[in-house]
């Protein structure tokens, strides 16, 4: 595919239409992403959030934990192949408390974790 039209990339942000799965990458190039961000991972509920989170146990180690302030995913560092995930999840929360105390705006937050880093840290 040569490429992909502003028409075709709006019908898909809006929902009107779906790509074929081989269109995904041009898509993806098209509004300056990664592919990955484009899959539907069908999580419309919690018992679906959960079903991934499961997941990230057992390919990444992370893990549940509770207290009074609330509940949260920790990541592992130790298990096998968590390494990545570790540091990008520390890169994510760094963004974040820079967003939270007005260093960085919310746009600059928000293509950050569209662009995965564009914003310097």
């Amino acid at each position: 595919m040569a490429g992909v039209t502003e028409f075709a990339v709006r019908n898909y942000e809006l929902g009107l239409r779906a790509p074929r799965p081989q269109h995904l990458e041009a898509l993806a190039r098209a509004i300056g992403v990664d592919p990955a961000t484009l899959t539907d991972y069908g999580v419309e509920a919690a018992r679906d959030a959960l079903g991934v989170l499961f997941r990230l146990e057992e390919g990444f180690g992370a893990r549940p934990e509770a207290d009074a302030a609330g509940a949260r995913v920790a990541v592992d560092p130790a298990a096998p192949g968590a390494q990545k995930l570790d540091a990008a999840v520390r890169a994510w929360a760094a963004m974040r408390a820079r967003r939270d105390s007005g260093e960085i705006s919310d746009e600059e937050y928000v293509d950050w974790k569209r662009g995965f880093g564009r914003v310097s840290s």
